[in-house]
Parts: structure tokens; C-alpha cells; sequence
């Protein structure tokens, strides 16, 4: 959650607020999904540089969760390299699809997801943890499409 707040701090709208969400929804994590999935967390140095995570969730479902690079590995492939383990790891147990949600103001996440297969499926406004803004949802299918 720290390096969530570190690494986001310089971001329009992603201050105190929105660390004290993704706290939140970490604890959600532990609390209600009874931390159904896997956490992956990347080292360097000694330090902690980068995160991904999966949420199991009903229907043969996975959501992937915070996904965050520090500021100083950005640009190494750290974050694909996360994203592409939690969609290996999916594919091993054999989800169906995997979600994830974001948010406008982060177009190098947005490419990546892209550039891995994810497609936006929807995107509305909502009140997230600083007032209204827009809540994108994307979804990566895991099975081949129907011939």
C-alpha cells in the first residue's frame, strides 16, 4: 500500500485518498475473498519494486489487482513480467477470463493490458475514492473462441 502511495503521489487525484482505498481493497482481499489467489512481489536491491496480484472470484473468474512499478524500475519490463506471471498462473488453473479495473490518467498501464490481450469492456463514471471518474473495466478471455 506504501509504495502504491509513493508511486502514485505525483498523479492527479491519487494522493492519501487513494492509498487508503487500495488499503482498503487489500483488506477486502484478506477479509472476504479469505485471500483466494496469489500475490506476486518483485525485489531489487533489498527493495521492494513492483507488485501484481490475483483475486479468484465467483464463476471461474480471476481479478487482477494492483499492479503497481516504482517510479525507479519503470520502464525495465518489470511490469510485464508481473502481469504476464498472474495471466500464467491463470491459465495453469484454468480461469475462464480474467478483469481487471482502471482508471483514466494511466495510459502506460493502459498499453500494456492492451498489448497483453486485455480488451475494455466497459467504462462509466463512478465515484471512486476521489469523487467521479471514470472506472474502466477490462477482461482478457482464457478460452479459444468458438469455431
Amino acid at each position: 500500500m506504501a509504495l502504491h502511495g509513493t508511486a502514485y503521489e505525483s498523479l492527479a487525484g491519487f494522493g492519501l485518498r487513494f492509498e487508503a482505498y487500495v488499503a482498503r481493497t487489500v483488506a477486502e482481499y484478506v477479509l472476504d475473498n479469505d485471500v483466494r489467489g496469489k500475490v506476486w512481489l518483485a525485489d531489487r536491491d533489498g527493495e521492494l519494486a513492483g507488485c501484481a496480484a490475483i483475486a479468484e472470484r465467483p464463476g471461474n473468474v480471476a481479478q487482477l489487482r494492483w499492479v503497481l512499478v516504482d517510479t525507479a524500475n519503470r520502464g525495465t519490463g518489470l511490469g510485464r513480467t508481473l502481469v504476464t506471471h498472474a495471466i500464467d498462473w491463470c491459465v495453469v488453473r484454468d480461469f475462464d477470463c480474467i478483469r481487471l479495473e482502471t482508471t483514466e490518467g494511466l495510459p502506460v498501464s493502459m498499453q500494456l493490458y492492451q498489448k497483453l490481450g486485455f480488451r475494455t469492456v466497459s467504462s462509466e463514471v463512478a465515484e471512486l475514492w476521489d469523487g467521479p471518474r471514470a472506472l474502466i473495466r477490462m477482461e482478457k478471455s482464457l478460452r479459444a473462441p468458438a469455431a
